[in-house]
């Protein structure tokens, strides 16, 4: 558990403007599984190779109580690494000596920044639990900015207070043809902020989450205005019409957009020109997917559409931003839309904050119609997004002002299986099952054809569960991305030597929902599926001649308010056969907290129905 963790964020003037934040943490490892605390982290941000945050007095110490006496080992400066992130962010990695069951760590560093809009954040919450987390931040006039608060925990201690300070100060002044550095100091009211919370449980993951930086309790702040003294005030970013005209200007968002040699020569040689519109679309799309690979990095900007063609990969940025490109020059109004992936967490809709994205597709409208499209992946079809997509809103970058779009997928997440089986009297079952994808399922499937290959995908495909065996599995609709995507095959499961008196079927055969995936009592966070489901089970068996049904399944019909979710559940014979069905629907994307007791209610009784088996008793 973290025993303590302390941060404060000061400006300093002796180096033009720094942001210097500074933070200790303490953490006692009770168990074996919590060693991996001891693998330190610290993330630094870096503009370019000149400009970049310097993380210096790094110190740490580990305690051990070792035959009645504390025993301290310091951390040695040799084993702290750097490694790269991304484009912008690095990290100082390290791993505390002599780290063990019982130990108490203890870390502390510093970061100076000339990059005053990234004032630090500050989470209180961990994967592990908290006793005390106090962050401190001392404003000084110069600077405003807004706290954005998440998570469900409630403060401790909040306060602030005005404090008065004279701070030393270093700027370039001009003495005849020379530029000498002065130094100064001024005096100035700061106002500190305390935050403190405590005893804070581990955050825990849950299924069907997003980021679980959407609900860690954390506070972020966002500059939103500069002005120093004798100078007028300058505004950041801090409405949707500065900021639209901002990015629309930016050489690596805006800038990708305008119409060029490059992008003319393409859209000719699509020859597109006699099509309608959305064949346009189309097939703009198709020649964008297949150009392109995706690097698998999540992007908003582009450094070069056209670098990224010629080679023929790229971020999501140089592959949708590439896509837009294209579109407005065979005469399609689109337009980029900045997302944030579910991995990312929430954006933030009620300012301007480009940190809350990290992609950007495209928002096309034809007559009344808007299509939300993606290229990163070949086997995305026309007007789907990947999963990875499905998070809220989306802002489409537009003048004067953008605008937010719900990101919904038209078509439903389906799997659909169905079987004819027979059963033997010596209880070996033969017969074939079809299998039907439809949206995201379909998508990945698809995706992981495409990846490891089709004899992959069967193998894989044929070695799952271990009483039944699949043979000669085919696919079908592989490269038709707008059909449902199907698998058929023969299946079979061994039975005894001799005909056996009882035959207990498992209907669902290894298609049961074996435990709810909705373990805990009860939930703070919503319950976010992306994207409405359908799974459907129906499952036919040829009763073995002489045998005859003991007692069969009672059904259930069970749905939630306003049928936001169902489950059906039938067992019966029909024509001389047993047939059975399962129907899974949710049908809607987000349900909220209060709604999770019912959820996870119905996945009870679904996993309850699932684990009955039939008898077949053969008659006397």
């Amino acid at each position: 558990m973290v025993l303590y963790d302390y941060g404060e964020s000061a400006f300093e003037f002796t180096k033009g403007t720094q942001v210097v934040f500074k933070r200790t943490t303490r953490i006692k490892i009770l168990k074996k599984n919590g060693l991996d605390q001891a693998d330190i982290f610290i993330p630094f941000y870096q503009k370019d190779f000149q400009n970049r945050e310097e993380v210096k007095d790094v110190k740490g110490f580990t305690y051990n109580l070792e035959n009645g006496k504390v025993v301290k080992v310091k951390l040695d400066e040799k084993s702290i690494f750097e490694e790269k992130q991304d484009a912008n962010w690095h990290q100082k990695k390290l791993t505390m000596p002599n780290a063990k069951v019982g130990s108490v760590i203890e870390i502390s560093y510093t970061i100076k920044s000339d990059f005053i809009e990234n004032l630090r954040e500050w989470e209180f919450q961990n994967t592990i639990p908290v006793m005390w987390s106090e962050y401190r931040v001392e404003m000084v006039p110069f600077f405003e900015y807004t706290h954005l608060l998440s998570g469900f925990n409630s403060f401790h201690i909040k306060d602030a207070q005005v404090l008065h300070q004279t701070k030393g100060i270093t700027y370039e002044e001009k003495v005849g043809y020379q530029t000498v550095q002065q130094r100064s100091s001024m005096s100035m009211q700061i106002l500190q902020y305390r935050f403190v919370m405590k005893d804070l449980p581990a955050f825990t993951e849950e299924p069907y989450l997003t980021s679980i930086d959407d609900y860690k309790s954390k506070m972020e702040f966002m500059l939103t205005k500069i002005q120093y003294p004798n100078q007028e005030p300058r505004y950041m970013a801090s409405n949707w019409d500065g900021f639209a005209k901002e990015l629309l200007k930016e050489e690596n968002f805006g800038g990708q957009l305008v119409s060029s040699n490059f992008t003319k020569k393409i859209a000719e040689e699509l020859n597109v020109a006699s099509a309608d519109s959305l064949a346009k679309v189309k097939k703009v799309l198709a020649y964008v997917q297949k150009q392109m690979s995706w690097d698998g990095k999540n992007r908003v900007y582009s450094e070069n559409i056209k670098k990224a063609h010629d080679s023929r990969k790229g971020s999501s940025a140089d592959i949708n931003l590439l896509l837009t490109a294209l579109l407005r020059e065979v005469g399609i109004e689109a337009s980029p839309m900045l997302i944030s992936t579910r991995q990312h967490g929430k954006p933030v809709t009620e300012m301007p904050m480009l940190s809350k994205f990290n992609y950007v597709v495209a928002h096309v409208k034809i007559g009344k119609n808007t299509y939300l499209l993606d290229a990163t992946e070949p086997d995305v079809p026309f007007g789907m997004l990947p999963f990875r997509c499905l998070n809220g809103k989306g802002w489409v970058a537009e003048l004067p002002s953008g605008r937010w779009v719900p990101i919904k997928n038209s078509e439903r997440n389906v799997q659909m299986v169905s079987a004819d089986l027979q059963i033997m009297p010596t209880g070996e079952v033969v017969g074939t099952m079809e299998e039907t994808f439809q949206g995201i399922s379909a998508l990945r499937a698809r995706s992981y054809i495409r990846t490891k290959g089709q004899e992959e995908f069967i193998k894989n495909f044929s070695d799952k569960g271990q009483e039944w065996v699949r043979q000669e599995v085919k696919i079908q609709n592989m490269e038709k991305l707008q059909e449902p995507l199907k698998t058929q095959y023969k299946l079979t499961k061994a039975g005894d030597l001799q005909p056996v008196q009882l035959l207990y079927v498992t209907p669902m055969l290894n298609h049961a929902e074996t435990e709810n995936p909705f373990k805990i009592a009860e939930r703070l966070y919503p319950i976010d599926f992306a994207t409405p489901s359908d799974e459907v089970y129906v499952f036919t068996f040829t009763i073995p001649e002489g045998y005859e049904v003991e007692e069969l399944p009672q059904g259930k019909n069970l749905s939630l308010p306003n049928n936001t979710a169902r489950f059906i559940y039938a067992a019966q014979i029909v024509n001389g056969k047993l047939q059975v069905m399962s129907r899974l629907n949710i049908n809607k994307e987000v349900f909220g907290p209060e709604e999770y007791a019912n959820l996870r209610e119905l996945y009870n009784q679904l996993v309850a129905k699932h684990a009955e088996k039939i008898v077949l008793r053969k008659k006397s």
